[in-house]
C-alpha cells in the first residue's frame, strides 16, 4: 500500500512537472533557453540530511519509550494498548517525515535561489534534461555522508 501511494504520488508529481515544463515552453519560447533546470535525488539527500537523522532518531526513541510502556502489562492490556500505541507511532513517523522533508524543500529552494536554478526537479520524475545537482545541495548544506563518517551506505537505517 505504502509502494502504492509512493508510486501515484512520483506519477502525480510527474504529470505537474511535465506540465510546468511544457507551459513554460509554449508561452515563452525565448525564455526557455534560458531555463536553469536542476535534478536532484532528494532520497540521497534526505539520508544525509540533519533533519532527517533527527526524524530518525526522534522515531526511534519513541519505539523504545513504548516499548518500555507495554513490558509491564497484563497480555489483555497489552493487546489494547499495542494497537492504541502502534496508531500514535504512525503518526510521530508521519509528522516527522513530513518535518524532514519540509526542511529538505526549504533548504533545496534556498540553494537553488543562490545558485540561479528556475526550477528543481526530483530525479524520479524527469527522465531527460537538466543538471544533477544533488551533490552540490550535499556540499552547500555542509553535511558530511555516511562514507565521510565511516559508515558504509548499506548499513544506514532506512
Amino acid at each position: 500500500m505504502k509502494t502504492e501511494r509512493k508510486r501515484c504520488r512520483t506519477i502525480q508529481v510527474f504529470i505537474l512537472s511535465l506540465s510546468v515544463i511544457v507551459a513554460a515552453g509554449i508561452f515563452s519560447p525565448s525564455v526557455s533557453s534560458d531555463l536553469n533546470v536542476g535534478v536532484i535525488e532528494s532520497d540521497r539527500i534526505l539520508e544525509v540530511h540533519p533533519a532527517f537523522r533527527d526524524a530518525q532518531q526522534e522515531y526511534q526513541a519513541e519505539v523504545q519509550q513504548m516499548q518500555q510502556q507495554l513490558e509491564g502489562m497484563e497480555e489483555d492490556e497489552q493487546m489494547m494498548a499495542q494497537q492504541m500505541l502502534q496508531q500514535q507511532l504512525q503518526e510521530v513517523g508521519a509528522r516527522l517525515q513530513t518535518e524532514a522533508l519540509d526542511a529538505l524543500r526549504e533548504d533545496v529552494t534556498k540553494i537553488a535561489e543562490e545558485k540561479g536554478y528556475d526550477y528543481v526537479f526530483d530525479s524520479n520524475v524527469i527522465f531527460y534534461g537538466g543538471m544533477d545537482i544533488t551533490d552540490e545541495i550535499i556540499e552547500a548544506l555542509d553535511i558530511e555522508t555516511p562514507e565521510e563518517e565511516g559508515i558504509p551506505g548499506d548499513l544506514m537505517i532506512e
